[in-house]
């Protein structure tokens, strides 16, 4: 027989008080994340899918697969979107199990990206590319070059020699454009040339741009910072928007945009410098 844990009055006391303080804490995270507007829940719910970790069968979840876990369940809730959130939890739960699926976990957040494009205002639904409609991807990337500001920081972790060729002879910025990125193979050549070429048109003259590398790792956002004070998240790597799925580019708001302005700002100047 299975004797009941009984709990001195002092204990009740101090558990009830946890569990209140818990509980406030939650109500208090779903206020916060619940008043992220269309806008912004899209660019995150695209995120998340194009971010999805593997889930390989009959294997130990890593920390980054928990870590995604716990960002979808939370977008799915800022979302309100209640069937959806309970699809992903039942087939969050049976990872590792007969019924293990990384489809029925993405199903779920591709039913409230969908849910949320429908509510986001008619004025925010330009900023969201269909997949394969390049041309208005490419098209959204060129305004933001041509916002007129003093100083313009994009962040992209693959940043390639499209910058150049494709985006920064669009850019407005007085001051000039700088670029953060990852250094990478494939792409370091391909910069360094076309930072070359571009140094050497009189186009440099009229635009200023350098690029700075930050350690592997450390960019995880595709962003655009216009004079330290607007923030617009882009779904996918500059390069590649819009080429197989959908994109979005989105404007943070509140807290989460000086963030992200204070972080980025900080990688920029530990950030080494490229050289041509």
């Amino acid at each position: 027989m299975h004797r009941r844990l009984r709990l001195s009055r002092r204990s009740e006391r101090g558990l009830k008080r946890t569990i209140d303080v818990v509980g406030s804490l939650n109500r208090c995270f779903r206020m916060a994340i619940t008043k992220l507007p269309p806008a912004q829940l899209l660019a995150l719910l695209q995120s998340a899918i194009e971010e999805a970790p593997p889930f390989e069968y009959q294997t130990a979840l890593t920390n980054e697969e928990i870590r995604w876990l716990g960002r979808a369940d939370a977008l799915l809730d800022a979302a309100n979107a209640t069937p959806a959130i309970v699809a992903f939890r039942m087939a969050r739960t049976a990872l590792g199990s007969y019924s293990h699926s990384r489809a029925n976990l993405l199903i779920p957040l591709h039913d409230a990206y969908s849910r949320m494009e429908l509510l986001a205002p008619t004025s925010m639904r330009g900023s969201f590319i269909a997949g394969g409609d390049t041309w208005n991807g490419y098209a959204a990337l060129v305004r933001l070059m041509q916002t007129d500001c003093d100083n313009m920081l994009v962040v992209d972790p693959y940043l390639n020699s499209s910058i150049f060729t494709d985006l920064a002879p669009h850019a407005a910025a007085r001051v000039g454009l700088r670029c953060l990125a990852v250094k990478r193979a494939e792409y370091d050549p391909g910069l360094r040339a076309s930072a070359t070429k571009w140094e050497s048109d009189p186009i440099s003259a009229r635009v200023r741009v350098e690029v700075r590398y930050s350690p592997p790792g450390a960019l995880h956002d595709r962003l655009v910072i216009v004079d330290g004070r607007e923030v617009w998240l882009i779904s996918q790597s500059f390069k590649d928007i819009a080429k197989r799925s959908p994109a979005s580019v989105s404007k943070f708001e509140g807290e989460l945009a000086s963030d992200k302005i204070e972080h980025y700002e900080t990688l920029w100047q530990q950030g080494e410098a490229m050289t041509a």
